[in-house]
């Protein structure tokens, strides 16, 4: 489709703008406006809701109007004779058209119209064609950020990175705070796997648009569709609507690691996460692997609580590393100050290949199912953990009246290296007949009275950290404890 630069159609742009007297020639016009894709003659069944804007003395509105092709037109209308005629105090339509003209307000209304043809382009499955128009509107527009953003929209459905990201340059030297190019240039860094250009534009788009839950990036991984999700308090994880992890935005990681670029900062609410400092507290000084890595909540958590720690992360989702590296900036400090290592491998795998000691073992391994992969709690998978340190600590899931967990804890005793204490995540007469996490030590571990991590702080993360802490304290249960319930509970596994 062409159109005749020096023949514009009215409604495409602000200057040409449909300009009603009265309501009923408002809804004439809106329904006999033909689809500028394919020339249908549909007519709309009601006006589509109206938010009337202002532009310098010019009161306006664009109507969508879907077309039975796929194609939504959007359709300009000024008001400000309709709004004479009800005796509001406005100049007519024509002089304010005239006079936002002439003090710059109004874009070009041949821009305006080549952008429609451009994005009618893309409709109709032409996106090279949209390309180039939007590379001659951006010679003969030089000063307009608009073509340069739709082109970079448009080059990176096709992945074409590097050509998206020189076009999101232009338009942002241009335009600066112009959220979706933002957010386009966000995608195309974590696209190209420069991570940290793409965490700090992601937060810049965030501080543009503070408000509600919002999903940062979504990328289908190893196990499913993983998901970065945003509020005003917190971010966090999830696979497959299964919420993996969360630390909280206050303190933020600049504001814990001066050197560390902005994002959320070491405080988490999980209980799992609490129970990483359940480790630290045994091993302060220690090394640690840690099979699976989540968002890191747990293991940020850990390195800010104990500052000689240090952990080496086995994770074999690439894709999580790369949400992980992304999206939660403490973790790329950690890495950059050596106290942390992400190894992107098969956790059994690297477990019957590894010949590193650490002094601790913490299991969180996952395979798209809510329970730890059957080798881990095998006597093999036992025995493999037991020779690679000294202290082991699982994730499991279960309940005191299913055989899984007492399962799993006969094979410890197997191997001799029993499970001393378990945590669960729920007081112990909901953990009887509801599926939780459960914290496995090989050690007993009580939080000490004088630990209390983050202790300058305040607010909901801490108290929600505190919680847990109590918590993992309160519903404690040594081995004795698990099988003299299955004795009382007539327990047959």
């Amino acid at each position: 489709m062409t159109l005749n630069s020096f023949n514009f159609q009215t409604g495409l742009s602000l200057k040409y703008a449909y300009q009603p007297k009265s309501e009923a020639e408002t809804i004439a016009l809106y329904h006999d406006r033909p689809c500028m894709a394919c020339g249908a003659s549909l007519v709309g069944e009601k006006l589509p809701p109206i938010s009337r804007l202002q532009l310098g003395e010019v009161f306006f509105v664009t109507l969508p109007k879907p077309c039975s092709c796929g194609y939504t037109n959007e359709i300009k209308f000024v008001f400000n004779d309709l709004m004479r005629s009800v005796g509001a105090a406005v100049i007519s339509a024509n002089e304010a058209i005239a006079r936002a003209e002439a003090e710059g307000l109004l874009l070009d209304p041949e821009l305006e119209e080549q952008l429609v043809v451009a994005d009618i382009a893309v409709h109709q499955g032409k996106p090279e064609t949209a390309i180039a128009l939007y590379q001659s509107l951006t010679v003969r527009f030089p000063q307009s950020f608009l073509p340069f953003s739709q082109m970079a929209t448009i080059l990176s459905r096709q992945q074409r990175y590097q050509e998206s990201l020189a076009a999101c340059e232009a338009a942002l030297k241009r335009n600066p705070t112009h959220l979706e190019t933002i957010g386009t240039k966000a995608f195309v860094l974590f696209q190209l796997d420069r991570l940290q250009e793409a965490g700090k534009t992601y937060e810049q788009w965030r501080r543009l648009h503070p408000d509600g839950t919002v999903i940062l990036e979504e990328e289908v991984g190893k196990f499913g569709l993983i998901q970065i999700i945003d509020d005003s308090q917190t971010r966090s994880l999830w696979i497959d609507e299964q919420r993996q992890g969360l630390l909280y935005k206050q303190p933020g990681a600049d504001e814990w690691e001066p050197t560390c670029r902005s994002g959320p900062g070491p405080i988490s609410s999980s209980f799992f996460a609490a129970g990483f400092l359940l480790v630290g507290c045994l091993k302060p000084q220690g090394s640690g692997l840690v099979l699976g890595l989540g968002c890191a909540a747990g293991i940020v958590m850990s390195l800010a609580c104990f500052p000689h720690l240090h952990l080496t992360v086995v994770e074999v989702d690439p894709t999580m590393v790369r949400m992980c590296l992304t999206f939660f900036p403490l973790v790329q400090h950690y890495l950059d100050a050596g106290r942390l290592e992400i190894v992107t491998a098969d956790a059994q795998d690297f477990l019957l290949t590894n010949d590193r000691h650490f002094d601790f073992l913490q299991c969180d391994a996952y395979d798209g199912r809510s329970q730890l992969p059957d080798w881990f709690t095998s006597i093999a998978g036992v025995e493999r953990m037991a020779a690679t340190a000294p202290l082991l600590s699982l994730n499991i899931m279960g309940q005191l009246n299913r055989p899984h967990l007492h399962q799993v804890l006969s094979r410890f005793d197997a191997v001799g290296r029993p499970i001393q204490m378990l945590y669960p995540g729920l007081e112990i007469h909901q953990a009887e007949t509801i599926p939780t996490n459960w914290l496995a030590l090989t050690e007993a571990a009580i939080v000490p009275d004088d630990f209390v991590p983050f202790a300058r702080l305040s607010g909901v993360g801490i108290e929600r950290l505190k919680h847990n802490l109590a918590m993992l304290n309160q519903n404690a249960m040594s081995r004795e404890q698990v099988r003299s319930y299955k004795v009382e509970s007539r327990f047959h596994g």
